[in-house]
Parts: C-alpha cells; structure tokens; sequence
C-alpha cells in the first residue's frame, strides 16, 4: 500500500496540496466538503509532518512545514492568497493508494491553524514554509502573568497554589 500526505487549507478558495506528483481527485467527506477536490502535486514534503507532536498547553514546539519544488501555480496560491493565510485552519490527512495507484481511503490526522506562510525561490527550486500551531498554542500570555487558584485550578485541577 502506498500514502502521501494531503493539506487543505481552510482559505475563502481552498487551498489543496498533495506529495505526490500530478494533480488528485479527492471525494468529499467530513473535512473536504466538494466531491472531486483538486489536490496539486507538491513535491517533497521535507519535514514538519512525519513526526507530528501533540500541541499541549502551548508548551510545545512550533510546526514547520516546507514542500520544495512546487510547480508556479502552487506558489501563486501562497503569494496571492497570504493575507488570508494567517490564522486558517490547515487539515493534514493520508491519502492511500493500491498497487495500481488507485484512491483507496483518506483519514484526516490532525487539525492546526497558520501561523505565518512563506514562498522562497532557490536555484531552479521554489519552496513552500507554513509554520502552524493548533488552538490552543497561543503565545499572547507574558510570561508575567498573573494566575488566580481559580485559573491554575482549571488549568491543573488538584495543584496546591499558595496565596500570599
């Protein structure tokens, strides 16, 4: 059995990619709503989704994601559509084939939101970057916040705060 990794980008006109070559025909279920979906090829998937963490509590690492050698109607996706980029929600699923390459099943993984998105143009090359993290990764909270039992409480239930 051969997989690839699908994106969809929640944008206005989502945005659809594939890591595999070529363009693919995905029918609709939960999270991809048209039947038929266009998925372009984008290349290389060279890191960020092979080993995914759990975003937890907003203590873990940001996700990076760069596909290279993207064909120039893929880049313009991230080009033009940049303003809508930031803060879309970004679906990352496996798609299976049979021997034959034939569409066996997608199973959606994991849900996150685009932090910032990027085009960079190398030696014959052009590469995607999209840094992502889920809902709950906000950075908006100093690191000199105040927490009251009742906040630590919902956050740790059971920890034992000392008032001063």
């Amino acid at each position: 059995m051969n997989r690839n990794v699908l994106v969809r980008i929640a944008t206005p006109d989502p945005a659809r990619l594939w890591s595999g070559v070529g363009d693919l025909f995905v029918p609709a279920d939960a999270i991809e709503t048209t039947d038929g979906a266009h998925y372009l090829g984008g290349g290389e998937l060279l890191g960020g989704l092979d080993e995914v963490e759990q975003l937890i509590n907003g203590t873990a690492t940001r996700i990076e994601l760069s596909v290279s050698g993207v064909t120039m109607a893929t880049a313009k996706i991230f080009t033009e559509e940049a303003p809508d980029l930031k803060g879309a929600a970004l679906d990352v699923g496996v798609a299976e084939f049979d021997d034959l390459w034939q569409l066996i099943a997608v199973t959606w993984q994991a849900r996150y939101r685009i932090d910032k998105a990027a085009v960079t143009r190398g030696d014959n090359e052009r590469t995607i970057s999209i840094s992502m993290g889920s809902d709950d990764t906000g950075r908006s909270r100093s690191s000199g916040s105040y927490w009251t039992d009742a906040a630590q409480q919902r956050r740790s239930p059971g920890d034992r705060t000392e008032e001063r």
